[in-house]
């Protein structure tokens, strides 16, 4: 590596320094390490500057190997001056510096008496009675606030309490309505499933009816076919000729006991309205054919009249007869 002549003169120009030559060569050479020389400049440069320490000898004083170390420009050194003698004092600077403390001093007097000391001062009789009296005002002002704060305190009490009882009355009636509304909707659920219940009931018994009704219908339909056989079979029977022909004595007795009979026969009985037809025929039939069924039975378990005016004779059929077995028929 070359050497840096330049680097070399500054450091010869520091190590022939008067100041700097009183120092060690420990701390010169350290000096030299910090701007950057390396060894080789820094041992021509204690050769150049005289009475350095040979060049194996100034080796042990260098420090171990590091990293290198960043350049820094060469600067020209600047002997260290020694601070010059301090000046003679006259009577003069005396004069000044006395003329600066009694100016200083009387300033501090000045406001010490202006500020600090009316604060440290004891108080004058007047000034104890105007502080007593600003004293007075000022607690009669608290005790005024004192009392104002009292009454609005009781007023806010009063009203706390009045806004309570609302508060509370309006809690009971809400208790009141809320305990109604239950029992209500407890009530309304009670006839609800009551009225379930009995819709359900309902349900279950119209088909039961339905099939009673049926069967009744049914019952009363078979029974009126089998009026209506028995009926006409006696019809056809009444309707049949008689073979042997009866005497004249008799002749008078049936002709008097067959208009008796007929007459009876004839007679309509006026409880029994016949109806017409309608859709519900098995319902209107059963009226009809049980006010027509009586006669029949009466004429059919009347005995017969005798030969002596109790025998019957050929007797004619009703017309209400006629009517109802055509209306069946």
């Amino acid at each position: 590596m070359a050497i840096r002549e330049d680097l070399v003169a500054s450091a010869v120009q520091f190590l022939q320094d008067p100041t700097v030559a009183t120092s060690s060569v420990e701390n010169k050479i350290s000096f030299l390490q910090s701007k950057n020389l390396t060894r080789e400049e820094i041992n021509i440069a204690l050769a150049r500057a005289g009475g350095g320490p040979a060049p194996g000898a100034v080796t042990q004083y260098n420090a171990p190997p590091g990293p290198p170390q960043q350049y820094y420009p060469n600067y020209p050194q600047q002997a260290w001056q020694p601070s010059p003698p301090l000046p003679r004092r006259d009577w003069r600077d005396w004069f000044i510096m006395a003329t600066v403390v009694s100016g200083l001093g009387y300033g501090l007097y000045s406001l010490s008496k202006r500020y600090v000391y009316p604060l440290i001062s004891p108080p004058t009789p007047e000034r104890l009675e105007q502080d007593k009296k600003s004293i007075e005002v000022q607690f009669d002002k608290a005790f005024a606030l004192v009392e104002q704060l009292a009454k609005d305190t009781e007023v806010l009490k009063e009203s706390e309490k009045q806004r309570t009882e609302r508060l509370d009355s309006a809690i009971s009636e809400l208790q009141t309505v809320m305990t109604d509304l239950k029992s209500a909707n407890r009530r309304r659920e009670n006839d609800a499933q009551q009225i379930r219940d009995e819709v359900q009931a309902l349900k279950d018994a119209i088909p039961k009816a339905m099939e009673n009704q049926k069967n009744l219908t049914n019952n009363r339909l078979s029974e009126i076919n089998t009026e209506l056989t028995s009926l006409k079979t006696l019809v056809s029977q009444r309707m049949a000729p008689i073979p042997s022909p009866a005497p004249p004595g008799s002749m008078y007795s049936r002709q008097t006991g067959g208009t008796l009979v007929a007459s009876r026969s004839t007679t309509p009985n006026p409880a029994i309205v016949e109806s017409p037809p309608s859709a519900d025929d098995g319902n209107s039939a059963v009226p009809s054919s049980a006010s027509s069924e009586t006669p029949a039975q009466s004429s059919s378990n009347r005995p017969p009249a005798t030969s002596n005016g109790t025998h019957a004779t050929k007797a004619s059929i009703p017309a209400w007869q006629l009517a109802a077995s055509a209306s069946q028929g």
